[in-house]
């Protein structure tokens, strides 16, 4: 009996290690987002915590981005009057408590002249890029991570 126990005690911290946490900085460390994504869900919270605000979050689906090549989120630092702009392409907002006035965030990417998804705006110095497969950082630019 005990022996079954541990099994499924077992079970139920490798099934609850489904979502991961990251806080994101500028590279001068003076802004920082929060995303924690849970199996089919990503928050992106503005500012560090560790669990989700009642304010200053949007929550978006994972169900119509691939996850396993498309997704990734890209922004820019400090853009004109907004603290941080944020996109993601094919994003399905399920709920979003953003200050408008200070934050932007974006269901699709830019698209080039024939329709197709592109990054070509945000490679300036104060933009940044990450890449995720299957809720994992993989790749990154433009941002500090931990």
């Amino acid at each position: 009996m005990k022996k079954n126990s541990i099994i499924i005690t077992l079970l139920f911290a490798l099934v609850g290690c489904n979502k991961t946490h990251y806080y994101v900085y500028s590279p001068d460390r003076k802004q920082c987002i929060t995303i924690i994504t849970d199996v089919d869900t990503r928050y992106i919270i503005n500012g560090k915590y560790n669990s989700i605000p009642k304010t200053n979050f949007l929550q978006y689906s994972l169900d119509s981005i691939d996850v396993e090549t498309g997704d990734e989120i890209v922004g820019h630092w400090k853009n004109g009057n907004y603290q941080w702009e944020i996109a993601t392409d094919k994003a399905i907002i399920l709920e979003d408590k953003l200050d408008k006035k200070e934050f932007i965030f974006k269901r699709n990417l830019p698209v080039d002249s024939i329709g197709i998804p592109t990054l070509k705006d945000f490679t300036d110095k104060n933009s940044f890029e990450i890449g995720f497969d299957h809720g994992k950082i993989i790749y990154k630019r433009g941002a500090i991570i931990e």
